[in-house]
């Protein structure tokens, strides 16, 4: 179950302009009376958490190349300082589900960071929900190049390979995924759903027995193993796994009361 993300509070665009404005008149402040940009103790200026909370917190994009620039002048950010900022900022639009707009940002992240395989997920992970599949296939396994058991890339990769109805893709990549973590109920639930497409549907239904031995809360598994059963026209079977959906969502009904 995927947990409910906290919200970072938003900052209008004016108190943004008029930090960055007091900031400007303060380094231009120092410039008249010479003192050195260095602290007693002798270590460089570092950026500032406003910095980053406005670098994470920045809509539409309109004010980033104007805050970056100035913040570079200011501080003289490294390439490493650059990467955690677009790593930020994509990451506060992929909890919006504002996909798209964290695109830019990911593909700045893995240019600044070629070699790091977290970037290249996060950025697969944005094409695939921006509807660009083939791309996003492609960025995965570049993720699983750098890092052969990113089990977070075998797994989206297999879900891109289930919509562009690449079953035998998405098979091999869940099989192998769920030899280092054969107790994944998520994974073995997409593996029933490739090898229903497939119409193999003893496989199938092991696969999502699995799952639900797993995971006996989780509706949608006994579902679609009564869709199954009834497919092999096992009534009995696909009945009891009918009877357990109605029972979880009268459970769920009560606990909302």
């Amino acid at each position: 179950m995927v947990k409910e993300e906290q919200m970072e509070p938003e900052f209008e665009e004016e108190e943004i302009e008029e930090e960055i404005r007091e900031a400007r008149k303060a380094k231009a402040g120092r410039k008249k009376k010479k003192k050195s940009t260095r602290p007693k103790g002798g270590e460089p200026s570092q950026p500032s958490t406003i910095f980053y909370l406005h670098s994470l917190l920045l809509f539409g994009g309109r004010l980033l190349s104007g805050v970056l620039d100035f913040y570079n002048n200011l501080f003289d950010l490294s390439p490493r300082d650059k990467t955690k900022i677009y790593r930020n900022i994509s990451a506060h639009y992929a909890k919006k589900g504002m996909h798209e707009k964290g695109l830019h940002y990911l593909k700045e992240w893995t240019r600044l960071d070629p070699s790091n395989p977290d970037s290249h997920y996060q950025l697969g992970i944005a094409l695939a929900e921006s509807g660009n599949l083939k791309s996003a296939i492609s960025v995965f396994n570049k993720t699983l190049k750098l890092k052969p058991d990113h089990k977070g890339a075998m797994y989206r990769k297999s879900r891109v390979y289930l919509k562009l109805k690449d079953y035998k893709g998405a098979t091999e990549g869940l099989e192998q995924l769920l030899k280092l973590v054969p107790d994944n109920p998520k994974a073995h639930y997409l593996l029933g759903i490739a090898y229903d497409r497939m119409d193999e549907i003893d496989k199938a239904v092991q696969a999502i027995k699995k799952a639900v031995e797993l995971d006996p809360e989780e509706i949608k598994y006994h579902q679609h193993l009564g869709f199954l059963y009834e497919r092999k026209e096992d009534h009995k079977q696909a009945a009891k796994c009918f009877s357990r959906v109605m029972e979880l969502e009268r459970e769920q009904d009560e606990e909302e009361y």
